[in-house]
């Protein structure tokens, strides 16, 4: 409000002189530009005590989707002509002039939010000032933490591989369909083993009851694995984030999958029904660089997609040796001449059994 104020100033200076000298001419001027810059002054500074309350229509929105945004401008006064609202939120510009004859005002639009992440947005400020510009104040919405969910987008086939369009899809229902209840190893039964787990044809050579230990199906589910240890760049990390996502999505339209984030030691379940996607989906959101590489020796026997956002040009070591029935390596970029899917700006290679003995 300092123009305000040096207004004022002058003004009293002229009419002082004007009672002093006798120069009766400064009076008016002088009485003017007083009122003008008390009036403005007060008018900036009451309109000013109002309050901007900034709502989205939900707390957790989706990469570069559009979200409802309703801005609510209350104050004492009605804003000056001059004043502006200014919303870094909004996708399109709101009104450059605010209506200098209502108090209350309302502004609908919508909200885009470019990256994944827990955000912080910058606050929506009213900048009320008169027409004159002498007087100037600043009023700022609360500011409230927005999670950003990374975007899924549809598996397609490689353009150069339109032979192969089917392979990922055999291979993961293969894995999950196949996914029965086999024979692990065996062990001696404990007192109380159920009859319908003894291995007879065992207890018929040795006498001695023989127990079956089953291995469990889940190890058979296809296994997406995000690999955050060393990425090449933050928009590589965020493809494969989106990369791990939408491959989740597209296994859970068949039988599910499993997902294993960076530093978990157990995977978490992506069932048909979604039950547990939206946790996962936030999870998934607040990845960040880092970290060490999953552990190779936790795959389980189904269909492997490694999805990491590592420069390095080979699959990770001890990828080739997993005892996976199937092996996809997840890279950001465009697709190469062994591509045989492509997701959200990344593309997939399958990894032969035979590289495992040739590495060895």
């Amino acid at each position: 409000m300092s123009r305000a104020v040096w207004t004022t100033g002058l003004g009293a200076v002229m009419v002082l002189a004007g009672f002093a000298f006798g120069p009766t001419p400064l009076l008016v001027p002088g009485v003017g530009l007083v009122v003008l810059g008390v009036a403005c002054g007060a008018w900036v500074a009451a309109a000013a005590r109002g309050e901007i309350e900034r709502r989205l229509g939900s707390a957790r929105v989706v990469e570069d989707a559009p979200c409802p945004l309703h801005l609510e401008l209350r104050t004492p006064l009605a804003p000056p002509p001059g004043s502006e609202l200014v919303e870094p939120l909004a996708s399109d510009e709101l009104p450059p002039a605010l209506d200098w004859r209502r108090r209350v005002q309302h502004f609908r639009t919508e909200a885009l939010f470019p990256r994944r992440g827990l955000v912080r947005p910058e606050p929506a400020r009213l900048i009320v000032r008169d027409p004159l510009g002498l007087a100037y104040r600043e009023l700022r919405s609360p500011v409230r933490e927005v999670l950003v969910l990374p975007r899924t987008e549809p598996v397609r086939a490689a353009a150069r591989a339109s032979g192969r369009a089917s392979a990922p899809a055999a291979n993961a229902a293969a894995a999950s369909d196949g996914a029965e209840i086999e024979v692990h190893s065996l062990r001696e039964a404990p007192p109380g083993a159920s009859a319908t787990r003894i291995h007879w044809p065992a207890f018929a050579r040795t006498g001695t009851l023989i127990e079956r230990t089953l291995r469990s199906e889940s190890d058979r589910r296809p296994l997406v694995v995000l690999d955050a240890a060393r990425p090449a760049s933050t928009e590589a990390l965020d493809s494969a984030v989106r990369a791990a996502a939408s491959i989740c999505l597209w296994l859970a339209q068949n039988s599910g999958c499993d997902l294993l984030l960076p530093g978990e030691r157990r995977p978490a379940t992506v069932d048909v029904g979604l039950v547990a996607w939206p946790a996962l989906h936030a999870r998934l959101a607040l990845v960040e660089a880092g970290g060490a590489a999953p552990a190779v020796e936790r795959l389980g026997r189904g269909t492997v997609f490694w999805v990491t956002a590592s420069a390095a040009s080979g699959p990770p070591r001890g990828l080739l040796r997993a005892a996976a029935s199937a092996r996809y390596l997840v890279v950001p970029g465009p697709p190469s001449a062994a591509a045989v899917f492509e997701v959200a700006g990344c593309h997939g290679r399958r990894l032969a059994r035979a590289a495992t003995r040739t590495a060895a």
